[in-house]
């Protein structure tokens, strides 16, 4: 009897040993989608450093290609400061407006393209620029911060659902912001980005000696007015729909790919409808 009680005891305790071991399929099956992105969440605000690169590109629906298509690195140090190198020139379009941004290529001495760099500094939960406020496209690269995204991520209104297809190593959740909240974050990326590029040309201007200065200042503000007033009526009607596809591993939990679409869908000013949508894909790498 005492033998057989001593064998469903340890048999007992090496079930609860299996269970708990760390990466175990059971364990990982209990964990709902919302819990697996708050997991990922948590581990990459805990990493000092991290690396990554990514992608981007503006898709139409009238010709089904990729627009001002450009590649992108990272490198988060010291925990909260971050820099954004672009690896390849293009322009950034805001999504949603038509409206271009400035050309980020810059040409070198051998004629060659080279990109640009921003850098940020998470102060109090935001990230905050570095870089003067007149340089090109400053607004426009905050946008591909990818842990940025998922701090904005989790505090808005989403759907989160578990992908099929997800390997053993892996977990892919998929995760749909509600319209309104993809609007609204649209709106304000695209208002921070129309900022930037007037307060490059500002810059600019303050450049030029002379009286023409005050007429060139006076006209390129009236130039950004009509450009602000046209993208905020074309956004009223505007409908906006986010969609991002996050990688886990299930053995860490932390993040190994962000992708996102954001289509959006208005009015131009000929009251003709059109569809545009801004396509990204983020690689992570070299956690520490």
């Amino acid at each position: 009897m005492l033998n057989r009680r001593y064998i469903r005891g340890l048999l007992l305790i090496l079930s609860i040993v299996v269970l708990c071991a760390p990466g175990c399929g059971l364990l990982e099956r209990d964990r709902t989608p919302e819990e697996l992105f708050s997991l990922a969440l948590s581990g990459i605000a805990g990493k000092e450093k991290l690396s990554f690169d990514g992608e981007a590109g503006l898709r139409r629906e009238s010709s089904g290609l990729f627009e001002n298509q450009f590649k992108f690195e990272g490198k988060l140090e010291n925990h909260d400061r971050l820099t954004l190198q672009t690896r390849l020139p293009g322009a950034v379009t805001a999504a949603g407006t038509g409206v271009k941004g400035v050309n980020a290529a810059a040409v070198n001495n051998n004629g060659q393209p080279s990109g640009f760099s921003a850098s940020f500094e998470r102060k109090q939960g935001q990230w905050m620029a570095l870089t003067a406020q007149h340089e090109p496209l400053r607004g426009s690269l905050s946008r591909f911060n990818p842990i940025a995204q998922m701090e904005s991520i989790d505090r808005m209104n989403k759907t989160i659902k578990s992908e099929y297809g997800s390997g053993r190593r892996t977990k892919i959740l998929r995760i749909e912001l509600a319209p309104k909240d993809a609007k609204t974050w649209a709106l304000a990326q695209l208002n921070d980005e129309m900022d930037a590029i007037r307060a490059e040309y500002m810059h600019k201007a303050t450049a030029v000696k002379g009286g023409s200065q005050e007429k060139l200042e006076k006209d390129l503000n009236k130039v950004w007015e009509q450009g602000e007033t046209s993208m905020q009526e074309m956004m009223k009607q505007a409908e906006v729909q986010t969609v991002y596809h996050l990688t886990v591993d299930r053995k860490t939990s932390l993040p190994l790919r962000l992708s996102s679409e954001s289509q959006v869908s208005y009015k131009d000013m000929n009251s003709k409808r059109n569809k545009e949508a801004l396509v990204t894909d983020v690689n992570f790498r070299a956690y520490e």
